[in-house]
Parts: structure tokens; C-alpha cells; sequence
């Protein structure tokens, strides 16, 4: 009996426990492909561990070893034919799951670092062919030692920023048995602040490896993984794209050299697709452009005008080519079309090559279309430009290093596209520096969670639908259509209530409703791998969306369905209710995960400790669509130790026509104290029976003003308006008429008579009164000796006239 208790109980609660964990490290943070080894995970809330979430096939969580609220132990086995380089993990626990973090596979087996080694002598010995786990305190520098034989290359490769921990700057370098170095890297152009460095050892012997922050600084979460081994090392691959579902013959460039290889090009399109040498392949792959365009290889010599290689006429091209030498230049002559728009791109940089390209475009006459150096987006010295052709005929486009360098190394390849039809979708960063809050679905048993999705289109029209293949069982995606004229949309996905703790990663994809339509609709989400404040260092676009299935959530939400339409130009109270679990009180964060266009609301609301209930007001404008609306509310809350997500059902709104309208009324000058009147006519759009209520909005409290009865036979609107004494005096702006309209299942509100005005003037003053008039009186019939003359008042002078006065009289005498 008391088993069954305790796990009742467990069950109860279960919903209150740990939520959202957070995914701090793991240790080591990779392994090598083909084999099995222990995994420690640390991170906070995760004593509800279930499992781990891998983006890609070829990882299995073999056991869980041991799990405490800051860390579990795991075994984990990575397949053979997994990829080498940077996968996507996630901790799954019972009730939430974490922001990814980066895993990486080798072909190498991992070797602990170990202390002490940070003087030369104290080289920690390794196996060539080894991949090391360290870390880079303050000042640190870690050697470690290896044996190698005279003509063996010595290859090393570094993941350290790549790690995603924070802005990890390391650097690299072989020294020989007397401690000159021989190869050494910082930055590099494929990996940014990651290096890597090959040397061909010149004894058999010992070599020796160093690895420190390059201005030696470091700290505790300073990681690096640094493979050490005979590998070649790309730094770039040409031709660097191919056409999809194609084969392509490439060729591997490193410092020594180059060396040929074979990709075979994935059937679709891949923003992050990375191609592997077969001839001893390094730790991670070099990025290949896949496009829908054939390839055009240059063929020198095509270093003048004169000597432009000639390309077949198309609607779009691919051209690829290497700036082969100091002071070179590849010049191309294309067949172009007026009217043509065209958007170029320009990749180097972003494929792993130093070419800082600068493009032009000329017509016949040599004038310049177009001359383009940089804007290429994160890797901003990649060109990017836009061109209208403004007549038929050959133009001739020239590439070049924007300091005339050159080498083998200088890849490139510019894309020229007509603007294509496309559809992508992705979600907003719901925080401030936080790319990955709310980037994923975790949908409670019997409960929902929603994700607002922004589309993008180019050249593409028409209704589509959401298709996500693969849901974890007893999940099912509650949103249908994409309509055509939407900007954006809400993704609410709902979980069963016996639906079984699952995970799954799901290619979510916009599908078109007409048959005739063949694009595509596919998520693009960009994720900061590396951010510090405002600097992002590094950065990942995903294509597809984690959705699993947790524990119940302690709360449920529900939007109160509306009786009433809410009409153009009209307002309605919106009613959200929360049905709490037993013992749960926590205040709820509401959010308004999506509006149609013209209606605008508050983005969240909060129902308060204890209460049941928050209100959205929604404001419509007066070209809001006549329509039923979804509308869906998302709950967060803290459940004790986490964040627990948990969305409404959908819910009909309605919008329609208004039932009245009317416009501003002319301003109208009141005195304090004094009563006045403001009109205006109403104009009745749809029938309505009994009286509807009006009342005028925006007036201060000093301002008396009486609402009134209208009906539908009402022709205007007329308010009596006193301002009182204390009134301030002067124009009151942004006024609005309320009415409350009856209709069946309760009343609309509308707002008509926008953006109204009334003056309020001080009282005018009296005229003065005029002085009385004296009468005049009669003359005496004597008459009478005038009276003497009163003495002139003494005239007061100035000390300036006093002074010209004296020197007057003393000029007489």
C-alpha cells in the first residue's frame, strides 16, 4: 500500500518538480566515432534526467549511470558512419528540455589532459592520432609531447570557440626538440578563431604540441578539444558548390597542395552541408554551397578583357574560379537579357578562402553596372549586390582580391540568380540576447505549447499548409494553413494526455495546397553558437524543430470564447482563465502569441499569485479583415524550480464590419464653467435593434460630460460639455466617442469620431467702466481775480547736465 501511495504522490507532484534544466557542459564534449564512453553532464534542474536529444542519427544513450540535481553520468556509443565534426545535443529531463549545446565527433580516441604540463619539460607524452580534452587557465600553457617518424605529417586541429562555451581564442603551434616553432596558427578564415597547422617532420623523434589563449588569458571554461594527427587539412575546396543531386570532382586544397576527391551532392538544399576528403579526412569538413544551378569552372587564361571566358547563356550561373596569383583577375563574358534582375553573391570567405572579392559589371561601352566590394552578411567581405540589365547583350564580369593578393588558396564562387521563388519560416528571439529561449516545442501531457512562426517570402503566392513528419507519439500539429496573405502564423502543437514521455526532431515544412505550386517552405532558424552582449561570434541556422513530450503541466489555460464579434475600429476584452493544480499559486506570465493584421494587443498579461483569470483588450483598426481568427495564449510559470510552458487551445475570434461610424467633430470652444455642445453625425453601416450607449473618451475629470442614448434611427451624435471652473484651459487633443452597440450575446464597442478635439478657455474679462463725467458749472455773474500761478516744479537733472551746465556759466565769466 504504501508504494502505491508514494507513487501516487510522485505522480501528483510531478508536474511541480524540475522544469526547463539548463545544459551548463558536458565532459568530454565529444568522442570518437565507433566507439563507447562515459559522458558527465552538468547543468541545474536535472534530477528528473530522462535521456539526451541528438539532432543527427548515429548516437545512443546506452545507460544512464547516475543522476543528481547538478550532474549525470551516461554512457554513450557514437555509430561508425557518424559525421565527423559539430553536432547539436539537448537534456531532455522528465519536465522541460535545454538550449543545445555543440558535440563533436572525432576519428580519434580522447585523451584527458593532464596537469601538470605547463612547462616544456613537463610535455605530456600522447599517441599521434589523438584527439585531447583540456582546458586554459589564467596564464596556462599545455604541452604535451609525440612521436613521430622523419616525412610523417604532423597535423593539428583545435576546437575551442566552435566549443560554444564563450569567446575562446586559442593558439597552436609544433615546435621541434629545441623549441623552435615550426607551424603554428591563431585565427583562421575557415574557423574563425579556431586554428589548425600541419608540418612534415624533419627527424624521427619528438615533436611537441602547445596550446594557450592567445594574449594568455584563459579561465574554467576555457575547453579545447585539439586533434592531433596525420591528417590532411583543407583549408578549401573547389569548385566549392555543385548542383543538387549531382556528382562533383573536387579538389582538396591545403598548404602542401591539393589533392582530388569526389562529393556526391544531396538531393536538397543545405545551408550548413560540410564535404570530407576520403585521403585521411581532418576532424571537420569544409562547406559546399548546394544551389539548383550548374556549375562553370574557369579556364585560364582569362586574366583580361580580351581573354574572358566565354559562359553559355542562362537564366542563372555558378561561376567558380581561384585568384591564382598576386595581381590576378578572372574576367567572364555573359549573354544578359534587358529587364533581368539579378541578385549576386560572391562566397569566399564563408567557404574557408582569403579572397576579400571585389566584383564588377560592365556593358559594352566598359561603363560600370555594378562594383561591389563588401556586404556579404556575417562574413561581411563576401560581396552581395542587386542589378536591373537595362538592355540585351553581352556584359563582362570581372573578380578580383580587393588588395590584389592571390594564391591557390583564393576560391570563389559567385552566384548569379533571377529572384527565385522561396518560402522560409522561422520564429522571433523572444529575449534580448538569447537566440535559443523558446526555440523549441515541449508540449505537456494534455497540454499544448505554441510557437509564433514569421514567413518570408520571394516570388511565391498562395495558400500552404504545415507538414511535421515524425511527431513523437501521441503528439499531433493543430495548425493547418499558411494563407497566402498572412505575414506570420501561430505553430501549436497538443500532446495527449496518455501520450509516453518522447522525443523527436522534426523537419517541419510548408506544404502548397495547389498541386500546381512546387515550392517548398522550409524552417530556417538562426541560433548565436557564441554571444557576448551585443558581439555574436558564431552563429547556426537549423532546419528543424525539437518537439517532445513532458510531464503535465500544473496549469491549464483557456481563452474565454467571445459572444460578440470585435469590430473595425471596436475594442473587446478578451478573458483568459487558469485552471490551477491543487497547491499551485504561482503567478503566470500570459503571452499573445499571435494577432491578425489589424488588431493589435498588449504582448503579455499576468494572472497574480492566487488568481484565475487575466484580460487582453484587443483593439481592431478600421481595415481588419471580416474573418474567424485562431487566437492562442501561451502560460509560463514558475513551478517551484523552472520554467513549465504551457499553451492555450485555439479560440475563434471574430471580426466584421462596424455597425456604426462616425467622424471627428469640429473643435468647439467652451469657457471654464460655462456649458457648450459638440456634434457630429453617425452613419449606421449595419442594422442593430434597441439603443446603443455613447459616451466621449479623453476628457479630463474636471470635465463634465453626460453619455447619451442613440438607435439605429439616430442621424448624430450630440454631447453636452461643462468644463468646470478648475479646469485647465487649453486644447484637448485625441478625443474619441465610445458606443456601446447591442447586438445578440451582449454589446460591441466601437471608437468613432478618432482623433477629436475640444478648447477650453479662460473666462473672457469685463470691459472697464467708464469715469463719470463732471457737470459743468454756470459762470458767476462777477467776475473774479484770477488766482496766481502755482510755482513750477522743480526740474530734477541729471549729474552729467549738472556738470555741462557749471562748465557753461564758468565759460561766461
Amino acid at each position: 500500500m504504501l508504494p502505491r501511495l508514494f507513487t501516487v504522490l510522485l505522480c501528483l507532484t510531478a508536474g511541480l518538480r524540475a522544469a526547463y534544466p539548463e545544459f551548463s557542459s558536458c565532459k568530454p564534449n565529444g568522442g570518437q566515432r565507433g566507439s563507447e564512453f562515459k559522458l558527465s553532464v552538468t547543468g541545474t534542474r536535472l534530477e528528473d534526467f530522462e535521456t539526451l536529444l541528438f539532432y543527427d542519427p548515429g548516437f545512443t544513450v546506452k545507460s544512464v549511470d547516475a543522476v543528481a540535481a547538478g550532474k549525470v553520468d551516461l554512457t554513450i556509443a557514437v555509430a561508425a558512419d557518424a559525421t565527423l565534426g559539430s553536432h547539436l545535443v539537448r537534456v531532455r529531463t522528465r519536465t522541460g528540455l535545454s538550449h543545445p549545446r555543440q558535440f563533436f565527433v572525432s576519428p580519434y580516441p580522447t585523451v584527458d589532459e593532464k596537469e601538470p604540463n605547463s612547462e616544456f619539460v613537463q610535455s605530456q607524452a600522447i599517441p599521434l592520432n589523438s584527439t585531447i580534452e583540456g582546458i586554459v587557465l589564467t596564464e596556462d600553457v599545455d604541452y604535451f609531447k609525440v612521436t613521430v617518424k622523419k616525412g610523417q605529417r604532423l597535423s593539428l586541429e583545435v576546437d575551442g570557440l566552435r566549443l560554444g562555451y564563450l569567446n575562446f581564442d586559442p593558439y597552436i603551434a609544433i615546435l621541434d626538440k629545441d623549441r623552435f616553432e615550426k607551424a603554428f596558427s591563431d585565427d583562421t578564415i575557415l574557423h574563425r578563431q579556431d586554428g589548425y597547422c600541419s608540418f612534415v617532420a624533419e627527424y624521427d623523434g619528438d615533436y611537441y604540441v602547445m596550446v594557450r589563449e592567445s594574449s594568455y588569458r584563459g579561465s574554467t571554461r576555457s575547453f579545447y578539444r585539439l586533434h592531433v594527427g596525420d591528417f590532411r587539412r583543407p583549408d578549401v575546396v573547389f569548385p566549392a558548390g555543385g548542383k543538387v543531386g549531382s556528382k562533383v570532382d573536387v579538389r582538396f586544397i591545403d598548404a602542401q597542395g591539393s589533392f582530388a576527391g569526389t562529393v556526391t551532392v544531396p538531393s536538397e538544399e543545405d545551408p550548413n552541408h560540410e564535404v570530407f576528403s576520403a585521403e585521411a579526412p581532418a576532424p571537420s569538413g569544409n562547406p559546399f554551397r548546394i544551389s539548383a544551378i550548374d556549375n562553370f569552372l574557369e579556364a585560364e587564361p582569362n586574366s583580361t578583357r580580351e581573354q574572358a571566358n566565354v559562359v553559355p547563356p542562362a537564366d542563372t550561373y555558378a561561376l567558380n574560379g581561384i585568384i591564382g596569383t598576386p595581381g590576378d583577375a578572372d574576367y567572364y563574358r555573359l549573354a544578359l537579357k534587358k529587364g533581368q534582375v539579378l541578385t549576386g553573391h560572391a562566397y569566399a570567405q564563408v567557404l574557408g578562402s582569403p579572397l576579400d572579392p571585389v566584383i564588377s559589371l560592365r556593358g559594352a561601352t566598359g561603363a560600370a553596372l555594378i562594383s561591389n566590394d563588401d556586404g556579404g552578411g556575417m562574413r561581411r567581405l563576401d560581396s552581395r549586390f542587386e542589378v536591373t540589365v537595362p538592355a540585351d547583350g553581352e556584359y563582362m564580369l570581372s573578380i578580383r582580391d580587393h588588395l590584389d593578393r592571390g594564391s591557390p588558396k583564393f576560391v570563389y564562387r559567385v552566384e548569379l540568380t533571377a529572384s527565385q521563388p522561396r518560402l522560409t519560416f522561422a520564429s522571433p528571439e523572444y529575449s534580448a540576447n538569447d537566440s535559443h529561449y523558446r526555440q523549441f516545442i515541449a508540449v505537456p501531457r494534455g497540454g499544448r505549447m505554441a510557437l509564433l512562426e514569421n514567413f518570408s517570402r520571394t516570388r511565391v503566392s498562395g495558400d500552404f499548409r504545415f507538414v511535421a513528419p515524425g511527431l513523437p507519439a501521441g503528439v499531433k500539429l493543430l495548425t493547418e494553413h499558411a494563407p497566402k496573405d498572412m505575414p506570420n502564423a501561430p505553430l501549436l502543437f497538443e500532446a495527449a494526455a496518455d501520450a509516453p514521455l518522447g522525443q523527436a526532431v522534426v523537419p517541419v515544412r510548408l506544404e502548397p495546397v495547389d498541386s500546381q505550386n512546387k515550392v517548398i517552405g522550409r524552417l530556417r532558424q538562426n541560433f548565436d553558437v557564441v554571444r557576448d552582449g551585443n558581439v555574436i561570434y558564431l552563429t547556426d541556422t537549423e532546419d528543424r524543430l525539437p518537439i517532445v513530450v513532458v510531464e503535465e503541466a500544473p496549469y491549464a489555460l483557456e481563452i474565454v470564447t467571445p459572444k460578440v464579434p470585435l469590430v473595425q475600429n471596436g475594442v473587446y476584452d478578451l478573458k483568459v482563465v487558469a485552471k490551477r493544480k491543487p497547491g499551485f499559486t504561482t503567478a503566470i506570465r500570459v503571452i499573445m502569441v499571435w494577432t491578425p493584421p489589424g488588431v493589435s494587443v498588449l504582448g503579455e498579461m499576468t494572472i497574480p499569485a492566487g488568481a484565475d483569470e487575466c484580460t487582453f483588450q484587443l483593439s481592431a483598426n478600421a481595415g481588419v479583415t471580416a474573418a474567424d481568427w485562431k487566437f492562442v495564449v501561451m502560460g509560463e510559470a514558475d513551478a517551484g524550480r523552472g520554467r513549465v510552458f504551457n499553451a492555450s487551445p485555439f479560440c475563434i475570434v471574430k471580426t466584421q464590419t462596424a455597425y456604426v461610424t462616425a467622424s471627428a467633430f469640429p473643435m468647439a470652444a467652451i469657457e471654464q464653467g460655462q456649458e457648450g455642445v459638440v456634434t457630429t453625425k453617425i452613419e449606421q453601416l449595419l442594422p442593430f435593434e434597441g439603443e446603443a450607449v455613447a459616451r466621449l473618451v479623453g476628457v479630463p475629470d474636471t470635465v463634465a460630460i453626460e453619455p447619451i442614448k442613440i438607435t439605429k434611427a439616430s442621424t448624430d451624435l450630440t454631447f453636452r460639455v461643462k468644463p468646470s471652473k478648475d479646469c485647465f484651459p487649453g486644447k484637448i487633443a485625441d478625443l474619441f466617442i465610445q458606443v456601446d452597440v447591442p447586438v445578440p450575446g451582449g454589446t460591441t464597442t466601437h471608437r468613432v469620431a478618432l482623433g477629436s478635439s475640444v478648447r477650453v478657455d479662460a473666462p473672457r474679462k469685463a470691459a472697464p467702466a467708464s469715469a463719470p463725467v463732471a457737470k459743468a458749472e454756470a459762470p458767476k455773474a462777477e467776475a473774479t481775480k484770477p488766482a496766481a500761478a502755482a510755482p513750477a516744479a522743480p526740474v530734477v537733472l541729471s549729474r552729467l547736465e549738472q556738470l555741462r551746465q557749471q562748465a557753461a556759466a564758468g565759460n561766461k565769466q
